[in-house]
């Protein structure tokens, strides 16, 4: 593997991988406490997931503690809401 970072550290783009080793998609939007996955399965779903839940970030991907019944899904249509909500 190569360089790992801290937690508070998740690159735009990065595959995300849960704890039992699924592919979620990758990094679409990332906020203080939270970041979004467009999730490969779903054109139309994302995956909302908080800072807590990662493992590591290794290179160009972000290990999860968690697996994908643990996190939000955020319908294309109320991504914006979903991020004013946590940001205020």
């Amino acid at each position: 593997m190569g360089r790992s970072r801290g937690r508070d550290t998740v690159p735009l783009g990065a595959a995300v991988i849960a704890e039992n080793g699924d592919r979620l998609g990758i990094v679409h939007a990332a906020y203080r406490h939270f970041f979004l996955v467009e999730s490969d399965d779903a054109a139309d779903i994302n995956l909302e997931v908080p800072a807590a839940a990662v493992e590591r970030v290794d290179d160009d991907r972000v290990l999860l503690k968690v697996n994908r019944e643990a996190l939000t899904r955020v319908p294309r249509e109320d991504q914006t809401a979903a991020h004013r909500m946590h940001e205020e």
